[in-house]
């Protein structure tokens, strides 16, 4: 399950999520969908931890991502749009280097 709750952020004056409230419950189907600059992309890195909130909550699993990180991203799977690292990594070194950003 994912949740947020009131999740913000804002990049000096300029809002780029306003305060959200989503509940998405485990094994449902969910997507982002909108135009270029809709703020799909900053709220996927807030909920994948990858970029912290201006305020509100994600929580994974039951597990506040600010708070336990690794815990929570220990559920989840991303892949960037961008993936710089595959043309330098081969599939092995790419997996060994996600297992241990995980901890796994």
């Amino acid at each position: 399950m994912i949740r947020t709750e009131q999740l913000t952020k804002r990049f000096g004056e300029k809002t780029a999520v306003a305060p959200l409230d989503l509940d998405i419950p485990e094994g449902t189907f969910f997507c982002f969908l909108g135009p270029n600059g809709a703020g799909k992309t900053t709220t996927i890195k807030m909920l994948t931890g990858l970029l912290r909130p201006s305020g509100g909550k994600v929580t994974v699993g039951g597990i506040d991502i600010q708070v336990e990180p690794v815990a929570a991203k220990r559920l989840l799977g991303y892949v960037p749009d961008h993936p710089f690292l595959y043309d330098k990594l081969t599939g092995r070194e790419f997996m060994r280097f996600v297992a241990g950003l995980y901890q796994l």
